[in-house]
């Protein structure tokens, strides 16, 4: 009988299929940079490999190759069955060795064939020794924020259905929400370090009042003020803003929420024509950009233990003098 997954075991393996996907995404870059996605690919095993270790309950030596896992894990897989692509692994194992320590970068055609393995090889693996298939397993178990968890989960849900558009939609959704997190975080300091300045609104002239040359120019500077208070907010969390503007071409914009509570949102030609390997990259800038911007959960909360909101401070103001002049 298959042992149940923990919570833990679920995040692990959340954790490995986002090195997998890194890894692909790496791989399709030009070369040189696409050799690294044989690093990512490797991780990815062995990670995979010690959390098989842990759920099947095999004792580890503390130093040991990598294809004696193959030999450590058979006595414990199902009766009959056994690990399989230890050569071809072996192969993905050698490239990263040349790679990182002999500094031989493998050819495009060798990076293509260790994606093709290292997938096979978690395809069949996973649903030996955990009983469930890998490509359910949701890498959005790894965003901690809950609402931006939450978009991911029924983003996907949408993309199983067949609906790519409402799936993109939901990706926008996932990480308009992730700024406003941040940049929402009002403490006893008061506005979030993430908001830089007050929210401007969408200036818009009086009705029926012919548009000035004073006004265009208040709405070209209140555009150009929103779009980079956007962009430094980003910068500020650690987001890749060039992959975001690819993410702004492929997702709906013009996202507007009713009075009823609904949601709507712009679909142009482009939109319609995302793909799922579209979507696959999408979703996986949205999660790896809430893994960077966690990073400023920990300066939030120091801010706030700093400064907490309900006390009152007496500020004094001292004078600064020399180390020579210092009272003793």
């Amino acid at each position: 009988m298959t042992k149940p997954l923990s919570q833990q075991t679920i995040q692990r393996l959340a954790f490995v299929r986002f090195l997998h996907a890194q890894g692909v995404a790496q791989s399709a870059q030009p070369e040189p940079m696409s050799a690294a996605a044989i690093l990512s690919f490797q991780d990815a095993v062995e990670h995979f490999l010690l959390i098989s270790a842990d759920h099947l309950e095999v004792n580890l030596p503390s130093s040991m190759q990598f294809l004696q896992y193959w030999e450590k894990l058979q006595p414990k897989l199902p009766t009959g069955q056994v690990l399989p692509s230890k050569q071809a692994l072996g192969r993905v194992n050698k490239l990263r060795v040349d790679l990182k320590h002999h500094g031989n970068v493998p050819s495009s055609h060798s990076i293509a064939q260790s994606k093709a393995d290292v997938t096979t090889f978690f395809m069949d693996a996973t649903q030996m020794i955990f009983n469930v298939d890998f490509e359910t397993v949701d890498m959005a178990d790894l965003v901690a924020h809950p609402e931006v968890a939450r978009l991911l989960h029924e983003a996907r849900t949408h993309f199983l259905a067949d609906r790519v558009v409402f799936a993109m939609a939901g990706l926008a959704l996932a990480f308009q929400e992730l700024l406003e997190h941040y940049m929402s975080r009002r403490k006893g300091w008061g506005e979030s370090p993430y908001t830089f300045g007050d929210r401007l609104p969408i200036f818009r002239p009086e009705r029926g009042e012919r548009e000035s040359p004073v006004a265009r120019q208040l709405k070209a500077l209140t555009t150009t003020t929103r779009q980079m208070k956007h962009a430094m907010t980003m910068i500020a969390l650690g987001i890749d803003y060039a992959r975001y503007m690819h993410f702004s071409v492929l997702t709906p914009n013009g996202i507007s929420w009713g009075h009823d509570g609904s949601i709507k949102f712009s679909v142009n030609d482009m939109s319609k024509s995302v793909t799922a390997h579209d979507y696959q990259q999408a979703r996986l800038f949205v999660i790896e950009s809430a893994l960077q911007a966690a990073r400023a959960d920990a300066t939030l909360e120091r801010l706030a233990a700093h400064f907490p909101e309900d006390i009152d401070y007496d500020v004094e103001e001292w004078t600064w003098v020399g180390p020579r002049d210092s009272p003793n």
